[in-house]
């Protein structure tokens, strides 16, 4: 099989065979590191600024973190949430907000802070930012804020990736963990004259099953359908038909 040059793919859960090795590299997109995808040199406050100067940065520029630093060091990270929320506890005694724009950063921004290096994977930063509900992550460099990378950023990585903005068709096939079954299913849409724009494969319930998720440059889906199931391969009916 050879593998196309603008094909991207991804491997998920337990490795294939040695000879696999290569198909679970893309051979062609975006860095999938932190320090590709991160803002550098972000905005930040310090924690004697007051609540009302960062939230000027916020609005201003449309973020919803604002790293804080004191004396060259992360110290803390400021949410819009935290904002609000800075706010309401103070509205009973002072309306709007009043004296709350004057309480300094310190007391609301959150000082555990979880961060992510430049060389982290992207995928490391998602599980991070999904277990504990955060948006955003710092990014340091030893000590040194080097950068922020939010949810934003890594959807975008994402749809870099999956090649999403090409107008495809997506179809999902179960195949047994086997390379030569794998080249069968690249080389039916080869026969084709389809481009297979990107592969994302993952373990598929039982055991020896994998499921390959491809977006492949056509729309004509009932014709792809056809031709895996000509060659015994087991698709995914869409959910319309369930």
């Amino acid at each position: 099989m050879d593998i196309s040059p603008g094909m991207r793919y991804i491997v998920c859960g337990s490795p294939f065979p040695e000879r696999f090795g290569p198909i679970g590299m893309k051979t062609e997109g975006p860095p999938m590191l932190v320090g590709k995808r991160m803002t550098r040199n972000p905005k930040t406050v310090s924690p004697d600024d007051p609540l009302s100067f960062a939230a000027g940065i916020l609005r201003e520029h449309r973020f919803h973190h604002l790293p804080v630093v004191e004396g060259g060091r992360l110290v803390g990270i400021l949410s819009d949430a935290d904002l609000r929320n800075a706010s309401y506890a103070a509205m009973p005694a002072e309306g709007e907000g009043g004296a709350a724009a004057d309480r300094p950063v310190r007391e609301a921004m959150r000082a555990e802070v979880w961060s992510v290096t430049p060389d982290d994977s992207v995928e490391d930063a998602l599980l991070i930012l999904t277990r504990e509900k955060f948006g955003a992550l710092p990014v340091l460099s030893g000590d040194c804020l080097v950068g922020i990378i939010t949810r934003a950023d890594l959807l975008r990585a994402f749809v870099d990736l999956l090649d999403v903005n090409e107008v495809c068709f997506c179809v999902d096939v179960t195949f047994p963990r086997n390379m030569a079954r794998f080249e069968e299913l690249v080389d039916t849409f080869a026969g084709m004259g389809v481009e297979v724009r990107s592969v994302l494969i993952a373990p598929q319930g039982e055991i020896g099953a994998l499921n390959a998720h491809l977006r492949v440059a056509t729309i004509d889906g009932p014709a792809v359908r056809r031709a895996l199931r000509a060659r015994g391969f087991v698709i995914a009916d869409p959910v319309s038909s369930l």
